[in-house]
């Protein structure tokens, strides 16, 4: 399961079908498909889809820091994982959609989602979308958005679930504002930039990770036919896109899982990171938050009490709580994870949780991890598949990701 990342689980017990992305660095991206009849534990791969590029790296043609920056035959491609990727399947007023963000140089987080329908079968569950890429890459950026595209979504970086029994079809999104915190109309105070409160940190970071000044919101919107959205506004209470604390959680992540709990409340994993980390792919940690109205979210795994995190680290801070070499010393996290030690593999990143119902209080949480904070420091231990056994105390009644995708031979 290597290198995939960002799965999407389906199913319920043993029977689980699994849809990845598949990035190996600055080489190629595709949609892949696998299946498990044992809860998750071992896969068969199936199928893969909208694959970037079949040539392979050009070695005479690399960066000081030895990452290749062409392929053979692609040299006017500056390499970089610009396919489409972050994919999403949905089943909706009898169409089965695959919904993929397009990674590449004036589309990534500004185009609209992309859409192929499918007609899936038991072996063939991306049956119906084509074997290349069909939209614009950093060779071909001006080229516009493909023509099947979802519309009412705002800079939508990815699909995170469906909300479970909801009708009209309701869906939480990731909306990703590029250089959001730094650029009008948007733009934040620089004492709210990670860019000047973490300057120093990142001048020392042995890990590569620098500023990054996107600004990130889980939304919630509805659609009657999967490809017309309304926008029904941002979650509260999951993240602060102005905090530049150590402990405070500043960027979400596209993927997670929704719950439907027992007397109508909702449950939500997701994904969150802050200034430490120097990325909005929010990757420090594995949280988890329930809602009664979906809009309004109260934390109850955050980043001092995670499910899981990657590397836990102690800071000195000041009284902002800001990073300051001078300052007082702060651990992360304060409540050791509920998954237990990090392991080596997600030492660098966690995120993405995809989970399934094993019985109707015990979920299988599947999850992306890598070694090291960034793909270049790591390329033989990164971007692979990990699994979680949770038990809750209250019947979960319902997943976002049990959604229909299957069909016959």
């Amino acid at each position: 399961m290597e290198p995939y990342y960002f799965p999407f689980i389906t199913g319920t017990g043993d029977r689980l079908q699994g849809y990845f992305d598949y990035r190996p660095k600055d080489i190629d991206e595709a949609v892949v498909a696998a299946s498990s009849d044992d809860g998750g534990r071992t896969w068969k791969f199936q199928q893969e889809v909208l694959q970037l590029r079949t040539t392979c790296p050009n070695q005479a043609n690399k960066e000081p820091d030895g990452e290749t920056d062409s392929v053979s035959g692609n040299n006017d491609d500056n390499g970089d994982d610009d396919g489409q990727g972050h994919q999403f399947v949905m089943s909706i007023g009898g169409h089965t959609y695959l919904y993929t963000l397009d990674r590449a140089v004036n589309h990534i987080d500004s185009d609209d989602l992309y859409i192929h329908e499918l007609t899936p079968t038991r072996t063939q569950p991306l049956n119906g979308a084509p074997a290349m890429d069909d939209g614009p890459t950093d060779s071909t950026t001006s080229q516009p958005e493909i023509k099947n595209h979802t519309s009412g979504l705002l800079d939508p970086d990815g699909i995170l679930g469906v909300v479970p029994g909801s009708s009209p079809v309701k869906i939480v999104y990731e909306q990703k504002i590029l250089n959001g915190d730094n650029t009008a109309p948007t733009a934040l105070p620089a004492a709210q930039q990670c860019t000047s409160a973490w300057a120093p940190y990142y001048a020392n970071n042995p890990f590569g990770t620098a500023t990054n000044d996107d600004i990130t919101h889980l939304r919630l919107a509805q659609t009657t036919d999967g490809i017309h959205f309304t926008d029904l506004g941002i979650l509260q209470g999951l993240n602060d896109p102005t905090t530049v604390s150590a402990t405070g959680t500043r960027w979400l992540a596209t993927a997670g899982t929704i719950l439907k709990l027992q007397g109508g409340t909702f449950g939500l994993l997701f994904s969150g990171g802050s200034c430490i980390d120097g990325d909005s792919d929010a990757f420090r940690y594995i949280g988890y938050a329930e809602s009664r109205d979906l809009l309004h979210w109260t934390i109850v795994n955050g980043l001092e009490n995670p499910v899981l995190i990657a590397s836990p680290y102690t800071v000195t801070i000041d009284a902002s709580g800001a990073f300051s070499a001078s300052g007082s010393p702060v651990s992360v996290p304060t409540t050791p994870a509920v998954g237990g030690v990090t392991s080596g593999f997600f030492a660098g990143r966690v995120y993405a949780p995809s989970a399934t119902l094993s019985d109707e209080n015990v979920l299988n949480v599947f999850f992306a991890g890598y070694h090291t904070p960034k793909p270049k420091n790591g390329l033989g231990d990164y971007r692979t598949i990990g699994r979680i056994t949770l038990h809750s105390n209250q019947r979960i009644e319902d997943l976002s990701t049990r959604v229909r995708t299957g069909g016959d031979d």
